[in-house]
């Protein structure tokens, strides 16, 4: 299973059944489809086609805003800016009818977006990748259809996380500057500043919300990581009241983007690597691997077949790795059906506990979009 690496995002599992009767998908087949019948096609909706479009799961529907409207990258491409231009307009899509419904749309076009949901509400961080453009943090009430603007978070930039009743913003490096990680109160509106983790400098910052734990995973920054010895994954916990950090232990991990599956946090990436001839560290370290927090203990990731974990998708106590999910806990896996999109396709991708949908970004200028029941 393929597909960008701008297409991250979450999977469901559904039935698809429209109101009117069943659709039919490609072949003739419904769209309501078994689990484990493969990938179909979901009923044409109401927006043009774009690519990366933000797509997030939000009380019991799909909502689709914003994205590009422009032709897709030529291939063997990266497209750094829009072809066409950043889109305001969105829809749900309801997995359980197969409807589509437009909604209000945004205050701001909306470009790639960190997401987080938060009391039933969805917060979006816009991309901040053009210089000209500050970031935006946007509130969307899905049962109100009521869009509202927040205040930023004191970093500009960090990546979205709920954590109960509160929204964390965590910037992913501290390359050009300090990061600043936060804490905003919904109901108020107001950030507050979470104490510098004990980690030190670091990139490839992350933190996941673990069974009501926060667990922020980041490298160490130091002059030309990773060339003369590998750059592990390090941990530390936020303690329930965001005042105290406690150092963890430390991994032999080298990967990076881990999520949070049956209280495990799991770096889901295949394969590994050795330094090469130039710098050679001695031996293959694992992209992967899986840390138990209850336990304060690391375990390898399976061994499993593909070339990719992108986008990262997690279906209720499951995570992709390469072409199969994985329980983390049991160890077993389920095999993943090949995409229904080609390598020059990037739709955005998204899930429930129970259904995977992807949606747009299509090379032939369609507005396609699919269900899967793994």
């Amino acid at each position: 299973m393929r597909t960008s690496r701008s297409a991250v995002g979450a999977w469901v599992v559904v039935a698809l059944l429209l109101a009117c009767g069943p659709a039919e998908a490609p072949g003739g087949r419904s769209a309501g489809a078994l689990a484990g019948d493969g990938w179909h096609r979901v009923p044409d909706g109401p927006l043009s086609a774009r690519r990366v479009a933000t797509v997030a799961w939000v009380a019991d529907r799909f909502v689709v805003v914003g994205g590009d409207d422009g032709p897709a990258c030529p291939p063997n491409s990266d497209c750094a800016v829009p072809t066409g231009e950043w889109r305001a307009d969105g829809a749900t899509f309801d997995p359980s009818t197969g409807a589509w419904e437009r909604i209000a749309d945004a205050p701001v076009p909306v470009p790639t977006a960190s997401t987080a949901v938060v009391g039933g509400v969805l917060f979006l961080l816009t991309d901040t990748t053009a210089p000209e453009r500050s970031p935006v943090l946007l509130a969307y009430d899905v049962v109100a259809d009521h869009w509202s603007t927040v205040p930023t978070p004191p970093d500009g930039a960090g990546r979205l996380v709920a954590h109960g009743d509160v929204l964390l913003s965590v910037p992913s490096s501290d390359e050009q500057v300090a990061a600043v990680d936060s804490w905003l109160d919904p109901a108020t509106g107001t950030w507050h500043r979470i104490p510098d983790d004990p980690l030190g400098p670091g990139y490839d910052r992350s933190v996941v919300v673990v069974d009501g734990r926060v667990i922020l995973t980041a490298k160490d920054l130091v002059p030309s990581p990773g060339a003369e010895t590998p750059s592990l994954v390090r941990a530390a916990e936020l303690d329930p009241t965001l005042t105290a950090w406690t150092v963890l232990p430390d991994s032999e991990v080298i990967g990076s983007d881990p999520v949070a599956v049956a209280g495990r946090v799991v770096f889901p990436d295949v394969g590994g690597a050795d330094g090469g001839e130039v710098g050679s560290w001695g031996r293959t370290y694992r992209s992967g691997g899986i840390f138990d927090p209850a336990t304060a203990t690391w375990a390898d990731l399976p061994a499993a077949p593909g070339r990719s974990s992108w986008p990262r998708v997690v279906v209720g106590d499951r995570v992709r790795v390469g072409d199969v999910l994985l329980d983390p806990v049991a160890g077993t896996t389920t095999p993943l059906p090949a995409d229904p999109w080609s390598d020059n396709d990037s739709p955005a991708v998204a899930a429930s506990p129970s259904v995977v949908f992807a949606w747009g970004g299509m090379a032939d200028g369609s507005a396609t979009g699919y269900v899967l029941t793994p």
